[in-house]
């Protein structure tokens, strides 16, 4: 397989992000994060910027935690009388106990990429090593808020290793209180075998979304955007073989294909409106 990758650099300029090799721009660094690279080519084992005298050295970070609290209050500086403001340590969200996860999900925590197997092999605690804070660039150094560690060059920014350790999160609390009702556009064509159906929803998340098949519905999940979600039970014209229908997930939308039990047109979509 080809190796699809950015030849060019990291370009952060007021508020968008992107590369200097091609035009796509995003505004949050995840969309940043998953911007497909513009070129192929063959893989290589060798490191970027090999002769870059400003290449940082990470390997004294390798074990790197938040500096330990004094126990003892006298043993801490009086702050003066008009000391700024303590910032609020960052919110650590965790999957709510006994929460089913999906096969294959992946952790949502910065820095972290591993992939749901089983409650036992994934669900363990300090399993993870993440950052809990928010990224970090000013001034031409890279980091994180949760911790010290900074880095001129991008590469080795993305070598900083996370600063804490808990458990993976691969659904967390926080999707609940955000989840918004709504509804999404729908259409549909069909040919002699099959129907096939097009919801259009940007950026749904994968590892939560789902569609289930029976003998003459759809039950749709879709879990998309910034914490929307849209449920559906399509009631079928005619009765579909489930076992055979599919559906992917695409970047704009989710494409269902319902091959026909019958070969027969559909004057509709859904029974209710015969």
């Amino acid at each position: 397989m080809a190796c699809q990758y950015h030849p060019g650099k990291p370009d952060f300029h007021e508020g968008l992000k992107g590369w200097t090799c091609c035009k796509p721009r995003e505004h949050s660094f995840d969309d940043f994060m998953e911007i497909k690279g513009c070129q192929l080519g063959l893989h290589s084992n060798e490191p970027k910027h090999n002769d870059d005298p400003f290449k940082a050295d990470l390997t004294k970070y390798d074990d790197v935690l938040p500096e330990p609290q004094p126990e003892n209050v006298a043993e801490a500086i009086a702050p003066p009388a008009s000391a700024p403001k303590v910032p609020e340590p960052d919110f650590v969200d965790e999957d709510p106990a006994g929460i089913v996860v999906a096969a294959g999900a992946k952790c949502k925590r910065n820095d972290c990429n591993a992939v749901f197997e089983s409650e036992e092999r994934s669900h363990g605690p300090e399993q993870c090593q993440f950052h809990p804070g928010k990224v970090l660039f000013h001034e031409g150094n890279k980091g994180w808020t949760c911790c010290k560690p900074r880095a001129t060059d991008f590469d080795e920014f993305m070598k900083i290793k996370g600063c804490v350790r808990g458990r993976h999160l691969f659904v967390g609390t926080q999707l609940a209180d955000e989840i918004k009702a709504e509804k999404c556009r729908r259409d549909f064509y069909q040919m002699a075998n099959d129907v096939i159906v097009s919801i259009y929803a940007k950026k749904i998340k994968r590892d939560v979304s789902s569609l289930e098949f029976g003998a003459d519905s759809v039950r749709v999940h879709l879990v998309y955007g910034d914490g929307k979600v849209y449920d559906d039970t399509i009631h079928l014209h005619a009765e579909i073989d489930p076992a055979a229908s599919s559906f992917e997930f695409l970047s704009t939308k989710a494409e269902i294909k319902l091959v026909k039990k019958a070969q027969v047109q559909w004057p509709t979509l859904e029974k209710d409106n015969a």
